[in-house]
């Protein structure tokens, strides 16, 4: 065996190694993904509440964002529940109003100083 041939087997084992590892981690995003969301199978009232409102503070995905819910009013205070909303084109900072908020799930994740974190995920109509 010549050097030539060892090397072009070192790099071709070196390129699959990796690629096999690309795909294994693929695979490990997608299941802790799903496994992140729990859908429930009738949707609930949110805190019997006819409308409430919230401010974006992380965009999660195309159709998704965690938010802080309004707890005083009169001093625009975001400081309630953190909650996920549902919908399309949310950017933070964003205030949303959500009429008739309905739980339709639960969202696990892991919080920046590394404490897990189970929230709602909420639905309903947004008014503008």
């Amino acid at each position: 065996m010549n050097k030539k041939t060892f090397l072009i087997g070192m790099l071709s084992g070196v390129v699959l190694t990796i690629a096999a590892l690309y795909v294994v981690n693929f695979f490990i995003q997608k299941e802790s993904k799903d496994e992140a969301i729990q859908y429930i199978e009738k949707p609930v009232s949110y805190e019997n509440k006819n409308e409430t409102s919230f401010k974006v503070f992380q965009v999660i995905g195309e159709d998704a964002a965690l938010a802080d819910e309004l707890s005083d009013k009169q001093s625009d205070l975001y400081l309630g529940n953190t909650v996920v909303l549902t919908g399309k084109d949310f950017y933070t900072d964003q205030v949303i109003t959500i009429k008739n908020p309905q739980r339709i799930g639960t969202y696990n994740y892991t919080s920046n100083r590394g404490l897990p974190m189970t929230v709602p995920i909420i639905q309903g109509d947004v008014v503008n």
